[in-house]
């Protein structure tokens, strides 16, 4: 430990105060190191209370080196801490008195000049006003376990604070698919406690119709017409039940199940009532003429609703997969609806479906996927938990249509994602926070790492989503060096500690790639050392150990677990288990050996900025070509198109579903804007046409778009990731975008056409896998078959400049860095930007 430093700590904060309300008094809480104040509670506090002030002094003790008792009083002097009740003089009004569902979470923090007042409106308000007391002092619990607690040292504290906080987010989960080893459980409970997460209110919305089935198999085994009829036979039950719902009977014996719930768990907040996953729903009559899938979930947790409300209760529910598309009738205010951001049916964004459900009256939540292990692995800078753009941009706008609930499925994988789901808990408590993002991470980057934060700041930028390194072996290697620098500048050994952890996710990264590059035996190999490595740091909750070692396996044939070394062997029988701790060679030499192993990307070329400004290519006279196939695109695609005559329809042949499983997603929807100028509502790109009428089933359909003006427009192609082919008339200007921000987006082999410059002497680009650059003689100038994705030039010898390139037989996305990022199938139909045309041209 450090020689203890002086340091002096004042907090000012004022939250806003009525016109009656003096302004917050300072109050000493340490000086010299030496305790000014007691922590005072009544003689009857409960004993989570007592625990909230213990917690409270110890760690002021730790803080500012000087004991702090805790004493029974009247609260008129001293660190006050209790409830509502417990504080006659302050006035407090019946809405903290006796609060509601909502209000459970509300506390005050208020200084005067004999004290400060902690009082919360329950005993978990209590408990956050304790941590945010402690947050606004200095400390920091960034990720969970030991390592990741900051605990500040100041000789004197002195706090100004009137403050009234309640979370914008009533329920905010943060929570581990696949479940946590036993290790990880205390600290992922700390941590949700240190960082107000624990929420006061418990939504319960998860997958129901099995339990309901297994609570009641009696009832369900004597009326087998409660089960979905499905190609005219009754379902039986299972965890994928599906139910009749038009049958009173079914309901009534739902609402029986719920009422009896709640009779077994009185302080219960909410019951679930959502469908089992994936299809089967009832096909006979009654239940078609009840309506959509969503109409017939929605009116059997309406019938639920309308049994518990009057005892306060909630009934939670997902928008997902089948009964995703918002219903034709009305849901109950007290219907919970969890909107889920994947797995959507109807072809409708999130926007539109939350828009939707909450037309119909539905509360809404938010049902996220921060981190799925199948999906991201735990690696760099892969899932939505490690975008900090994504999470300050969406949670904030989630509150703006209404959600006031957030279940965010995630990962034990603090290594990749523990700043993206620290950045969510300030947020999600308070939507403002979103403005701070480069604050909180500053603040996360000089608290953690001390001296060290500058390298720091490079190893973080490494892992945000929201900013990829396109190149594994760059981005790896920079993470590399990174630490290595920071293990350099580092001075305190609780600082070594959370370098130390990083070193071994890093390693964990490193060896996941070195496992899926090698085959045959080889990859065996590499599978098992890398289980073994992931198993050996799992208590740096770095990665999500349990579930790698559990699934990883499963998905990839090619590799295998003996008998005696599967997950759930315990240790001491398990031969690939070991919890040796890792030596600091064994670091020194994985940080050295990852650096020679990751070569940095060095570019020949500086990729060139062009505008956005496009116009037709027809000006510089370009000779004809062959012209070049374009492939189906999945999801999202974007065109640029030059309109020339705005009283002739823009015609498009349209085929939409073609993924024949995937047709459930909705009619392709396709959008006409304007772009240039500024609209009524201030944006620079208009909306103009809209059509919704290619259904997802592989049969092409003409659509005409009307624009009103003439000039370049965007056309928009969404499919809810289905994938849909679209194909013009040749000669019309149509024009895809392929830049680093911006790729391509097409499936299958593809050819296009791209122009270079006049004086351009690299062509710099970013693409990989499969294709062949051509030059304007058709002669291969880059290969890309069996190259990994990466960043290639290729030089510009004289007299191939101001001329077509093609780009053949690709496959994925080709990025332009020094030209023009703009393809198309001829010249004819090539569209640039204005400065690469010419002036007036």
């Amino acid at each position: 430990m450090p020689p203890r430093q002086r340091c002096t700590f004042c907090l000012l904060l004022f939250a806003l105060l009525p016109a009656w309300a003096s302004p917050a008094e300072s109050v000493h809480l340490a000086r010299d190191g030496t305790a000014r104040q007691a922590i005072v509670i009544v003689d009857d506090a409960s004993a989570a209370v007592r625990q909230s002030a213990v917690t409270l002094a110890e760690y002021l003790q730790r803080i500012c080196g000087g004991e702090f008792q805790v004493i029974s009083g009247d609260s008129s002097t001293g660190i006050a801490i209790g409830l509502p009740a417990q504080f006659p003089a302050l006035g407090l009004t019946d809405a903290w008195l006796q609060p509601g569902p909502m209000d459970r979470e509300r506390y005050l923090l208020r200084s005067h000049a004999q004290g400060l007042y902690v009082v919360g409106a329950t005993e978990l308000a209590v408990e956050h006003a304790v941590w945010d007391l402690l947050y606004r002092i200095g400390y920091r619990q960034f990720f969970p376990g030991p390592t990741w607690e900051v605990v500040p040292e100041i000789r004197d504290v002195t706090v100004t604070v009137d403050t009234d906080q309640s979370p914008d987010y009533h329920n905010r989960r943060i929570w581990y698919g696949f479940g946590a080893w036993d290790y990880a459980e205390q600290p992922y409970r700390q941590w949700c406690s240190r960082n107000r997460t624990a929420s006061a209110l418990a939504l319960n919305t998860g997958h129901a119709y099995g339990g309901i089935v297994s609570a009641k198999r009696a009832p369900f085994a004597e009326h087998p017409e409660y089960f979905a009829l499905v190609d005219g036979q009754r379902q039986s039950g299972g965890e994928n039940a599906k139910f009749c719902i038009s049958n009173p009977g079914l309901r009534e014996l739902v609402v029986q199940y719920a009422t009896e719930y709640f009779d077994c768990n009185p302080a219960a907040d909410s019951v679930s009532v959502d469908p089992s996953d994936g299809g089967l729903w009832c096909q006979c009559a009654a239940c078609a003429e009840m309506g959509s899938v969503s109409d017939r979930a929605v009116t059997l947790a309406n019938a639920v609703a309308e049994a518990v409300a009057p005892r306060g209760k909630l009934v939670g529910m997902y928008a997902y997969n089948y009964h995703s598309p918002p219903p034709a009738i009305r849901v109950h205010p007290n219907v919970v609806i969890s909107v889920a951001t994947a797995f959507l049916k109807g072809g409708l964004t999130v926007d539109e479906i939350l828009a939707g459900w909450s037309a119909q009256g539905a509360t809404l939540g938010i049902r996220e996927y921060y981190s799925v292990n199948t999906w991201d692995r735990d690696l760099p800078a892969r899932a939505r938990g490690a975008d900090l753009a994504y999470l300050a941009r969406s949670i904030p706008d989630f509150h703006a249509r209404g959600a006031r609930f957030m279940s965010a499925e995630s990962s034990d994988n603090w290594g990749p994602n523990g700043m993206g789901y620290y950045v969510a808990s300030r947020i999600l408590w308070d939507i403002d926070e979103s403005q701070r993002v480069e604050e909180i991470v500053d603040d996360f980057l000089r608290r953690a790492f001390g001296p060290a934060s500058e390298p720091m700041a490079e190893f973080y930028h490494q892992l945000d989503r929201s900013r990829p390194n396109l190149v594994y072996d760059d981005q790896v290697g920079r993470m590399y060096r990174a630490l290595a620098d920071a293990r350099q500048r580092a001075d305190r050994p609780e600082i070594h500690a959370r370098l130390d952890d990083l070193i071994l996710y890093t390693r964990y990264a490193d060896l996941f790639d070195r496992y899926t590059q090698a085959e045959g035996p080889a990859r065996q190999a590499a599978f098992e050392t890398l289980i073994r490595h992931a198993y050996r740091m799992r208590t740096t909750m770095m990665i999500h150990a349990k579930a790698l070692y559990r699934d990883l396996a499963a998905r990839d044939k090619r590799v295998s677990i003996p008998a005696d070394a599967q997950w759930n062997v315990p240790e001491d029988r398990n031969p690939w288990k070991s919890s040796v701790p890792f030596t600091p060679d064994e670091l020194q030499q994985f940080v050295v050996e990852g650096i020679a192993a990751r070569p940095l990307v060095e570019l020949d070329f500086e990729p060139v900025p062009y505008s956005e400004a496009l116009v037709p290519a027809l000006p510089l006279c370009l000779p004809s070509v062959t012209p070049g196939e374009l492939g189906a695109g999945r999801g999202e695609q974007t065109f640029y198109v030059w309109i020339g005559d705005p009283q002739v329809p823009l015609q498009l042949q349209v085929t939409g579903g073609l993924i024949a499983h995937y047709r459930d997603r909705g009619n392709v929807r396709i959008d006409l804007w304007q772009l240039g100028g500024v609209s009524e509502t201030g944006e620079r790109e208009t909306q103009v046409a809209r059509d919704a009428s290619v259904s997802p089933d592989g049969v092409e359909r003409t659509v005409r778009l009307q624009a009103r003006s003439g000039g370049l427009h965007r056309i928009s192609v969404s499919d809810g990731g289905d994938m849909t082919r679209v194909a013009w008339s040749p000669g019309t200007p149509i024009t895809l975008r392929s830049s680093l921000d911006d790729p391509l987006n097409l499936s299958g082999r593809w050819t296009l056409y791209f122009y270079v410059p006049p004086g351009t002497k690299r062509i710099g680009l970013f693409g990989g896998g499969a294709g062949r650059i051509l030059d304007p003689e058709g002669q291969p100038a880059l290969v890309l078959d069996q190259r990994k994705p990466g960043y290639y030039s290729i030089s510009v010898p004289p007299g191939q400049d101001g001329r077509l390139w093609k780009i053949d037989r690709a496959s994925g996305a080709v990025r332009l860095l020094t030209v023009p990022p703009y393809l198309a199938r001829s010249p004819d139909e090539l569209l640039l930007p204005q400065e690469v045309v010419g002036p007036g041209r």
